[in-house]
């Protein structure tokens, strides 16, 4: 019966709308004497008796719907949350294998007493791990994680990334996939961007709080070959790039900050795509 719960629900009301306008038009040509049945008080009683019905196979298909979108939720939920072990792991095997490879260089230049090299290695081995080691604590594991995987991304297409949190936010499971969803697209808009121009790749990511709103702050350069208004960059389907499925990701993440009664700003003085995302805390916060 609920192999495929949209499907039912929308035939059952389709159904339910038929019933109904034929019993409204029975009523109307009631006066006229015309498509009357031949027996009225039977035909009502059926028509009236076949809408209770549906309305109470109404209540079964929602409430299965309800428990399907619920799943399909936990199903996202989780998917973050595995892909946040996935990356963990990750890290644990790398940074194993890269330490693992260092020692070793490290206790073959002690043996054979080589201390000048082995102290010009120590100091690029610890220049390295100051360039890549980035601290990312902003109270929602599924956004440090999300944080973690872009930065690092960001950096292998050797783009500098200026990261800064001073905020912890206070986020219901409910509405993390949304925050997902709003910081990933501006962070994935910011890389595209630095990856096409030859130099000069800088991407800034700030996230601050005020009394009533956390603030979300996405600034990259990029080379603009044509002077856009800030406003269109909001629309479905704009982009400046060519090609199929693009100039969705700010559309997405306009529609999801106004869900939350938030706002967001977009600048683009000085070869910068400066973008300014405020979502009130409490539309966070709340279940």
């Amino acid at each position: 019966m609920f192999k495929d719960s949209y499907k039912n629900a929308m035939m059952i009301y389709v159904v339910q709308m038929v019933l109904i306008v034929i019993l409204v038009n029975n009523n109307f040509m009631k006066s006229l004497d015309v498509f009357q049945p031949k027996n009225q008080e039977l035909f009502r009683i059926f028509t009236g008796i076949l809408i209770f019905i549906l309305n109470g196979f109404s209540i079964f298909v929602l409430r299965e719907l309800y428990a399907k979108n619920k799943e399909e939720r936990q199903f996202l939920i989780n998917s973050i949350r595995f892909k946040y072990i996935e990356e963990q792991n990750r890290i644990y095997r790398q940074n194993h294998h890269d330490i693992k490879n260092h020692l070793i260089i490290i206790s073959e230049l002690v043996k054979e007493k080589r201390y000048s090299e082995l102290e010009n290695y120590l100091s690029s081995y610890m220049e390295e791990i100051d360039k890549n080691l980035v601290t990312i604590n902003t109270g929602v594991n599924e956004i440090d994680i999300l944080l973690y995987s872009k930065i690092s991304n960001a950096k292998s297409k050797d783009i500098e990334v200026d990261f800064k949190c001073d905020t912890q936010i206070q986020c219901s499971k409910k509405h993390v996939l949304n925050l997902v969803s709003v910081l990933g697209n501006l962070i994935d808009n910011a890389i595209e961007a630095c990856d096409e121009m030859e130099k000069d790749k800088y991407i800034i990511i700030e996230m601050k709080e005020d009394p009533i709103d956390y603030i979300f702050h996405i600034k990259n350069r990029y080379n603009f070959q044509t002077v856009v208004k800030p406003s269109i960059f909001f629309e479905e389907g704009f982009s400046t790039k060519e090609g199929r499925g693009r100039g969705e990701g700010l559309y997405i993440v306009r529609n999801i900050v106004e869900k939350y009664s938030g706002e967001i700003e977009v600048q683009t003085d000085g070869g910068y795509f400066d973008v300014i995302v405020e979502i009130p805390k409490f539309s966070l916060e709340g279940d």
